[in-house]
């Protein structure tokens, strides 16, 4: 499964789907998500709770998830911060709304409830979460808690709705008096975090000291992919040292993998660059790191040019292979005109276009070195071995050369018929027992093996 699939229940049947996006909206998230037969499917968070879903083909306009869709922070299905939001739930278990009504009342308070019920407007009957929120307002008002009452009315018109049931009561003379408090953003902070994160992020880096608020209220309300998201966005708009340095914090526990996917997505700046570069100079993956360097124009630092060509060495021949076209120009580039490292970082390509690609395809390949001023031993040898291709009394040696590129199984085919020319000669099977020995054939390299000793009687 991918790291963007995931499980879900519903109906008594377990279903895998494919996480398509994820929107970061308020206090919710809602990740978008398809199955095999590519119905979709809308999964609903409450700060890190997950709490339902549903199947759907359309969503309502101005409904809960239009709005997050329209004004939240998205993210791909295979993006990083997705995945950490599907690795951090145990399971996703679908429930009828008649049910998920009671769950919700056991786990929240009543304002919460009603906030929470709202993000499913597009799957409810059209009204009830009016209903709901003015029921609220009614046992708030018949209990005496005003102040309760007025945050309830503020919250359903953060909630993106227009009421005029919800206008007169804000303005009715016994509530009117609590409006004196959100015209701080701080005492709101204090003692109404529901409408001060609905305002921030409604004014997300527009007012600097109302999103440093929202960021330490996800710290305090331990949210980190709520404030991860927010901070990957404030680095597209306008990059700034500190908060790249907060993320780069907030990263520290995820695989390399995840670091390179992260760094990847972000606005390629000078700083996102080199970190990117001493990740994945860093991993344990010579296929990441060949697959970087030869896919970005970041110049790496010169005591990075021994690790970079081991990791070349290291890298599958498949992977080299596929940068044919465009390798030699950036590989001229990151040897810096110095012919000892050019050759060094050279012959792993080589090497690995030597099995798809025809000697006189890798000797055109070479031009752009030669228009430099560079006739490389590499080049000699190649032309060399085009030379002794087409004299079947040289198999030994061109044998040899396929050796020093590592191409153990065309070497093989050199050394069988060096050995049908001359069958008294030892070397010839004495290079088929190493090589079997090495390619991991245990049975053909004791069988030239003893074919050596008996040679040798």
């Amino acid at each position: 499964m991918n790291t963007n699939q995931f499980q879900i229940h519903l109906d008594k049947k377990n279903l895998t789907l494919t996480a398509e996006q994820l929107v970061f909206y308020k206090q919710s998230k809602v990740l978008e998500a398809t199955d095999k037969n590519a119905n979709y499917y809308y999964l609903i968070f409450y700060k890190n709770d997950f709490i339902n879903g549903a199947k759907r083909k359309q969503i309502k306009i101005n409904s809960h998830i239009h709005h997050a869709f329209t004004k939240g922070i998205h993210f791909k299905g295979s993006h990083p911060i997705t995945s950490l939001l599907l690795q951090n739930q145990k399971s996703f278990q679908l429930i009828s709304f008649n049910q998920l009504y009671k769950n919700i009342q056991k786990s929240y308070p009543k304002l919460e409830t009603a906030l929470v019920i709202s993000y499913f407007d597009s799957f409810t009957k059209t009204g009830s979460v009016e209903k709901l929120f003015k029921r609220t307002y009614y046992e708030y008002r018949r209990n005496g808690q005003n102040l309760n009452a007025y945050q309830l009315l503020k919250t359903y018109n953060n909630v993106g709705r227009e009421s005029k049931f919800a206008h007169d009561m804000m303005h009715d003379m016994q509530l009117s008096q609590y409006g004196t408090l959100y015209q701080n953003m701080k005492d709101v902070y204090k003692k109404d975090p529901i409408n001060f994160e609905s305002a921030s992020f409604d004014d997300l880096f527009k007012k600097k000291e109302s999103t440093e608020l929202l960021l330490q209220l996800y710290k305090e309300q331990n949210r980190p992919l709520d404030e991860l998201a927010v901070r990957t966005t404030m680095l597209r708009y306008n990059f700034s040292k500190s908060n790249f340095e907060a993320i780069l914090t907030m990263l520290t526990d995820l695989s390399e993998k995840a670091k390179i996917l992260y760094l990847q997505e972000l606005k390629q700046t000078p700083a996102v660059k080199e970190e990117l570069m001493n990740v994945i100079m860093a991993s344990d993956n010579a296929n990441d790191v060949s697959d970087f360097l030869m896919s970005t124009k970041l110049m790496p630092p010169d005591n990075q040019i021994e690790n970079i060509i081991q990791n070349f060495e290291q890298a599958d021949a498949t992977v080299l292979s596929t940068y044919f076209k465009k390798s030699n120009k950036r590989l001229l580039k990151l040897s810096k005109d110095d012919a000892h490292k050019m050759e060094k970082l050279i012959k792993p390509f080589v090497s690995a276009f030597l099995e798809d690609y025809r000697l006189s395809d890798i000797l055109d390949w070479l031009e752009p070195f030669r228009e430099a001023g560079h006739q490389l031993p590499i080049e000699r040898k190649l032309l060399k071995m085009k030379k002794l291709t087409e004299d079947p009394d040289q198999q030994f040696a061109l044998g040899e050369l396929y050796i020093q590129f590592r191409q153990l199984e065309k070497s093989i085919d050199c050394f069988k018929w060096e050995m049908e020319l001359h069958p008294e000669d030892l070397k010839p099977v004495t290079y088929l027992s190493k090589i079997y020995q090495e390619l991991g054939d245990k049975e053909e390299a004791a069988a030239y093996q003893q074919l050596l000793i008996q040679m040798n009687r």
